[in-house]
């Protein structure tokens, strides 16, 4: 076998390492939000019309994170978060896509409405919960996708040398090749 090949196959044993190294990390990610987030995913809103979803809380230290889009974003749109007790933890109006949070105080379910407050029908998307890597103020904390990250470099390391040693094959092969 010829440089060239084992310059390949180490490429591919990166690109396996990066895939392997992305998943475990990103699989306790993935099963968090699937544990801790509620969807409204698109949900017609006839005008005046709401959709509403609720969320068990029992870890009252993390933030719940509210994400709407609309597809019409000149429709009025409102968003109200109750808490198990029926106290209102927000309650605002707006027309843009919007990230907002509130700040659960006990457990227990908790409730997002969103209402169509104008005069014609959009689709929405609403994401009700905790996410992993998102605190205070819905600041992204990156650490938290740190292996994420670390698996993709690995990837794009693993690509990048299995194009040079694709290179090297080629350069070999056409050095080997008597001129005529």
């Amino acid at each position: 076998m010829k440089r060239g090949h084992y310059v390949v196959i180490g490429g591919v044993a990166l690109f396996v390492i990066g895939i392997a190294v992305t998943v475990i990390w990103a699989l306790p990610i993935a099963e968090q939000i699937r544990r801790e987030t509620v969807f409204l995913q698109r949900e017609q809103l006839d005008a005046g019309e709401s959709g509403a979803v609720s969320l068990d809380v029992t870890d009252t230290s993390k933030p719940l994170s509210i994400f709407v889009s609309s597809t019409n974003t000149t429709v009025p749109l409102a968003i109200l978060v109750t808490s198990p007790e029926g106290k209102t933890l927000l309650d605002s109006n707006f027309t843009e896509n919007t990230v907002m949070s509130a700040e659960p105080e006990v457990a227990g379910a908790y409730s997002l409405r969103v209402t169509n407050q104008g005069q014609s029908t959009t689709i929405i998307d609403a994401i009700f919960g905790r996410f992993p890597g998102i605190g205070e103020n819905n600041q992204v904390n990156f650490e938290t996708f740190g292996g994420v990250f670390e698996g993709v470099g690995i990837i794009i390391a693993g690509v990048m040398v299995i194009i040079a040693g694709i290179v090297v094959v080629i350069v070999d092969r056409k050095k080997r090749t008597p001129s005529l």
